[in-house]
This record gives C-alpha cells, structure tokens and sequence, in this order.
C-alpha cells in the first residue's frame, strides 16, 4: 500500500488511517484538503494498519506511536507545524502526538475517535474483551467484520463486502480483526484518556449520532475533557463509523477546510473558540 502525498502550499496535514485499515480510508478528505492549498500525507503504518497480501506482524500500540510521530517530524521538517487527524484510532493516536510533540501539532482533526468501543454493532459478548486481551488467548482469536462494515450507504457498504471477499481488506479496513489488536486499542485508549487535559491546540471533533463502533461518549469526553479552550464539536446523522467513506463524506471534509481556514484566519487560534 503506497502512501499518499498531496503537495500544496497552506498548512500540512497528517492523516492516520484506522487499525488494520489503509489510507484508502482517507482518500476522499485528503484531495479536499489539497484542494483547498493544503499538504496532506496519509502514510501506511505498517504493523497497525493491513493492506491486501500483508504479511507484517502486528506490533505494540507503543510502536504504533512512535511510526506515527516518525511521519509527524518528517513532515514537519519539510513543511513547518503540522495538523494532525485520523479516523477511529487514528484519532487517538493524533492525540497522543499533540499530547507528545505540542510544538510540532498545530491542530486536530478528529475523525471517528475511538476511547471505548461501545458501540451498537459491537458483539453482546463485547464486555469480555478487556478482561481476555491480557491473557495469551488474545493470540488465539480474531473477529470478523460483518455487516454495516460501518458505512450506511447501501451502495458502499456492497463495494465494501466485495473488496473484503476478493481480498481480505478494502477501503473501509481489513476483513479480520485480531483480539491482539483489539488488546493493543485498549491499552492506547487509556493513554489517550489520561493525557486529555493537557492537550492545548484546537480541535475539530467529527462524530456519527448511529456510530456503530464508538458511541457519543467518546465525543462528549473530548468535548469536556481536552485542554484546548478552542473545541468544535459535529454530530452527522446519515452515516456510520467510516464518516470519510459514507454518506455525510463531503460535509465532513467541507467542515474540515472550513475550521482550517477559520484558524488561519484568526490572530490567535488557541485562545480562540470557532463554535
């Protein structure tokens, strides 16, 4: 899976794909954000993410973390102070970086967060998976993605399925979901949850009401919970967990170049709310 870099002349961004995902997932917001002067990288994060045929081990949510602050200082060396975004953990691994590297993120784009999985798609037995994802049987086990593949366009989500049984991953993830991963999401969560009060830059949060995988809770948190006195908060209503892919895709990608240009347009953006 090639990474994808869209060369401007605003401010760069960096955008994290989900776990066992791509930046196929990103696609669509990456291009309008270019279109509107932005840089924007969507690297591939080997080790986290999955692409067809990948063979990669997965490794520690401490190394995902460190692949994605790797991506962080290459773009900032080139291009200046970033913004930093994702979708589902992507998200939170953003969050870590602006928790971990203040001078070099500039601003969040929150796509999807992810601090609990407590969704209405997630299996009944979901409650179990923390009290199993420390034991060996972590390594055992892999869920399966079934439908809505968290897209509610019925159109989508029918690619969606063909790209999974063609080749075990497509645009909105991979097919299979490994408990070890799962195990990996929980212990970054609980970082992330820590560290919120002390992130300072402003943040756009982008969540579904009918999000299958993250509830409102997640958004609600962010919204009361992080240190930047410069927080907007978006709930859509016609889409799933995969915002970027599904029907309200091109009200979130507007909303994002819309806080960006707003935080150009202020003096000083981190003292200032844009609600």
């Amino acid at each position: 899976m090639k990474d994808l870099l869209f060369e401007g002349y605003r401010t760069p961004v960096l955008l994290l794909h989900g776990l066992r995902g791509n930046p196929m997932e990103l696609s669509t917001l990456a291009q309008r954000l270019h279109s509107a002067g932005h840089t924007v990288s969507v690297p591939f994060l080997p080790g986290y993410g999955q692409f067809s045929y990948d063979m990669t081990q997965l490794v520690r949510s401490e190394a995902w973390e460190e692949m994605a602050r790797d991506r962080l200082a290459q773009l900032v060396e080139r291009y200046g102070p970033a913004v930093a975004g994702g979708i589902c953990i992507g998200a939170d691994l953003a969050l870590r970086m602006a928790e971990q590297e203040p001078g070099s993120v500039c601003a969040l784009l929150l796509v999807s967060t992810t601090l609990y999985y407590d969704g209405w798609g997630l299996p009944s037995f979901r409650w179990l998976l923390p009290l199993v994802g420390p034991t060996p049987l972590r390594h055992c086990y892999t869920l399966r993605e079934k439908e809505p593949y968290g897209v509610k366009n019925a159109r989508v989500r029918e690619w969606i399925a063909r790209q999974m049984e063609i080749t075990g991953t497509s645009a909105a993830g991979a097919r299979d979901l490994p408990l070890a991963a799962i195990h990996e999401a929980y212990r970054l969560m609980r970082r992330v949850r820590k560290g919120l009060p002390t992130i300072r830059q402003p943040a756009l949060i982008l969540h579904a009401a009918e999000d299958e995988i993250a509830s409102l809770r997640t958004p609600s948190l962010l919204a009361a919970r992080l240190g930047s006195s410069c927080v907007r908060k978006f709930i859509f209503s016609n889409s799933y967990h995969m915002l970027t892919l599904d029907n309200d895709r091109d009200a979130v990608a507007r909303v994002s170049v819309e806080f960006l240009n707003q935080l150009a347009q202020a003096e000083q953006p981190a003292a200032r709310c844009l609600a």
